[in-house]
């Protein structure tokens, strides 16, 4: 015997920690170290049959943490100071009395909290919570009706495990009315957080300015930027394009809105399909493999440069094809105008001047290209991220000084060198790398894979791709695009499965929805029978439905399990009594008394238990009856008279409960 209370304490206790567990991440250090506090206390309390807080205190405790969280909030600031709240208002009903009320209280501050955590966050694990979630509530709130009746009520293990077999349909049910209203319901174009909390937050890692010389630290957050799904290539050629900046400002480089127009040279390259699927941006770069030359699935404009821009804002995941050409080039259309990229800002030092003046020296734009190279390389650059030297002249500084920097130093100091020495420049703002998951056949690139590149026009007038960061000495292992490796295998999968999650539910809006419903229209319209000579064709109409209508039935008459036992102990008892069909009006004691035979006898009485409670026949009981039917076919069985006729009344084989006559005693 298993207490109800005692099961109802338990769950009450997994329900809270179940729906506490996707926002604990997002909860203030207070808050989380309280519900853990609660949760343990509240555990043993229930064990010794004790509670830490009297009504009265928790009243008054609930009070305070409601008014102070109210004076956090704004319209701005809403979701977090909710969601601590209701996770304290948690924790003071944990550690209180489970009464019948305070229980229904639990589950219903616990399914608030899972409700606001997904304002904050719509992971893979929100779904094994949610999951789990609806099986523990639905199996908690059946058990309360039980203790609000009886309180100290108590089951066996049979009625535990009927109770469970009976409790299981409700959450499937349940699990099974969210996929479908996740496929029928409107949805809006923006997450709901994007009304309730802030627009994102900038974070490391591309960006629409280049400006060295202004952070002493550049962070790192591990934060997905796209992924893409493509076969794997060369880790060399992973640089993805995301935009042009071609005008300098002192020391920082931007994007003019006009600049001469360039055409593009594919030669004998071969294009390369890539489907992204995109993270939130606050910009409205379309990043693709260099060099793309088209997006789909997404309205878009287009730049000369290969420049690709939202026409909207990329505040939600978005999926899109991209085709590049990797090994071709763009060139200048009118040569005359590469003076644009000429243009250096008043103000340079003597030492890079110096150096300027020098690679202009030489004969043409490859070699100056070559001679600036080697000057990098004659430097002993290293590539750094930590402790930089601040800095209102960060070429000079970084060329002959802290020698220190990442990919915005590198490649701002490169395209001045040469612009200074009359080599049309710009830069190229992407990404560098990706981790290849062989699992999924697709690149995860990250924030922190950021990078910024040069292009240089060469004696031809086409652009020529140079990564000054691959010239410092430790590039290898301190460019986060060069330094990568690819998946372990349980890393594969589960960013696998985080990815399908985002494809499949994530950015299942409302665009999507609308999509099905046409695309399954449009395939309506399109579907043309054969001829209606064709002998399948009649077939498919009028046999196919026949054969499952037939089907159908004989399932639906299908004995169940005690029904095919009964009617194979009859069989056997009418075989060895050399009768060939029974009286319909003979029940199983009748049929024992008539036979004599104590096999029949016991088989009534077992059978006949299981029918006067209502109840299925435990595994022992059927083992018997199948025991019982064995032995009667080595036992021959003579019927004591009077016997009614045979022929008069042939027996049809009834239910199971109209062979049991239930005025009689079982011994």
């Amino acid at each position: 015997m298993l207490a109800v209370e005692k099961v109802l304490q338990i769950l009450a206790s997994l329900v809270a920690l179940t729906g506490v567990a996707p926002a604990f991440l997002y909860l203030d250090w207070q808050a989380q170290a309280t519900i853990l506090a609660a949760l343990v206390a509240g555990f043993f309390g229930d064990r010794r049959k004790t509670s830490l807080l009297r009504p009265l205190p928790a009243t008054l405790l609930s009070l305070l943490f409601l008014f102070f969280y109210l004076a956090q909030m704004s319209l701005n600031h809403i979701v977090e100071p909710l969601v601590n709240l209701l996770v304290l208002l948690l924790a003071v009903r944990m550690v209180t009395e489970k009464s019948g009320r305070n229980l229904l209280q639990i589950f219903v501050l616990s399914i608030f909290i899972l409700a606001a955590s997904s304002l904050l966050s719509l992971s893979l694990g929100y779904l094994a919570s949610l999951i789990i979630f609806i099986i523990l509530v639905t199996f908690g709130l059946l058990l309360t009706s039980f203790y609000a009746t009886d309180p100290s009520l108590c089951l066996t293990r049979k009625h535990w495990l009927s109770l469970l077999r009976t409790g299981s349909l409700l959450p499937l049910g349940s699990l099974l009315l969210m996929i479908f209203f996740f496929a029928i319901l409107p949805r809006t174009e923006h997450p709901l957080w994007h009304f309730l909390n802030p627009g994102p937050k900038p974070a490391a890692g591309f960006s629409e300015l280049v400006d060295p010389g202004k952070l002493t630290d550049l962070g790192f957050s591990g934060v997905p930027a796209f992924r893409a799904e493509m076969a794997e290539i060369d880790p060399q050629n992973l640089y993805w394009r995301g935009l042009v900046l071609n005008q300098l400002e002192g020391s920082t480089w931007k994007r003019a809105q006009t600049s001469p127009g360039d055409q593009i040279q594919t030669g004998e390259a071969r294009e390369q399909t890539q489907i992204i699927y995109s993270e939130a941006r606050t910009d409205r770069y379309l990043p693709g493999l260099d060099l793309p030359i088209s997006f789909e699935g997404i309205r878009h404009t287009e730049s000369s440069d290969a420049v690709f821009k939202a026409q909207r804002q990329l505040n939600k995941r978005l999926k899109f094809t991209v085709k590049s050409m990797p090994q071709s080039s763009l060139q200048l259309k009118d040569p005359q105008e590469s003076a644009f990229y000429l243009q250096t800002p008043a103000q340079i030092t003597q030492r890079v001047r110096a150096i300027a003046d020098e690679i202009a020296l030489q004969a043409d734009r490859r070699a100056k290209i070559a001679a600036t190279e080697k000057f990098f390389i004659q430097q002993k650059l290293s590539y750094a991220t930590r402790n930089l030297q601040l800095s209102e002249t960060p070429t000079d500084s970084f060329l002959f000084e802290s020698r220190r920097g990442y990919c915005e130093y590198f490649a701002s100091s490169f395209a001045l060198l040469l612009r200074l020495s009359g080599v049309p420049t710009r830069l190229v703002g992407g990404y560098l790398g990706g981790r290849y998951n062989q699992f999924g056949g697709y690149y995860l690139i990250d924030e922190d894979m950021a990078h910024v590149w040069v292009e240089a026009l060469d004696d031809n007038d086409h652009w020529q791709r140079i990564d000054p960061s691959q010239l410092a000495i430790n590039a290898a292992e301190a460019v986060a695009g060069l330094s990568r490796r690819d998946f372990a295998g349980l890393q594969a999968a589960s960013d696998y499965f985080e990815n399908a999650w985002i494809r499949l539910v994530i950015t299942y809006d409302l665009q999507k929805q609308l999509s099905v419903v046409f695309s399954a229209g449009e395939s309506l319209r399109q579907l043309q029978p054969t001829r209606p000579g064709n002998l399948m064709w009649w077939l498919s109409i009028f046999v196919l439905p026949a054969l499952a209508l037939f089907g159908f039935k004989r399932i639906a008459n299908r004995p169940d399990q005690h029904q095919r036992l009964l009617n194979r102990y009859l069989a056997r008892l009418g075989k060895s009594a050399g009768v060939k069909q029974l009286p319909a009006n003979i029940g199983l004691f009748k049929l024992a008394e008539l036979s004599q035979e104590p096999l029949c006898q016991e088989f009534a009485e077992i059978f006949a238990q299981a029918a006067y409670r209502e109840e299925p026949l435990e595994k022992q009981q059927i083992a018997q009856l199948e025991k019982i039917i064995a032995r009667l076919a080595l036992r021959p069985i003579q019927f004591r008279e009077p016997y009614p006729s045979l022929e008069a009344q042939p027996h049809q084989l009834k239910p199971a409960e109209a062979m049991i006559d239930k005025s009689m005693q079982i011994p």
